[in-house]
């Protein structure tokens, strides 16, 4: 089975998601990027869209209206 990689959604106020999670894909400032894991580090931009992640076989979405998306081990 593959490593998952933990997704946290934060807005200043609280946090409104955390979950272990087998794939992301979300709306960055070069455009649309996918993370698995055992993904490079890297920082960028999110821009207003659609955020989706993989739990298994069940995709599901969340909306971001934009923020930092800060991939890291």
């Amino acid at each position: 089975m593959a490593d998952k990689i933990l997704l946290e959604v934060v807005t200043p106020i609280e946090c409104v998601l955390s979950d272990e999670v087998d794939e992301v894909v979300a709306p960055g400032e070069l455009g649309e990027f996918g993370v698995l894991s055992g993904h490079v580090p890297f920082l960028t931009l999110l821009l207003p869209g659609e955020l989706r992640y993989r739990i298994g076989g069940d995709e599901r979405r969340f909306i971001v209206t934009g923020g930092v998306a800060d991939v890291r081990d």
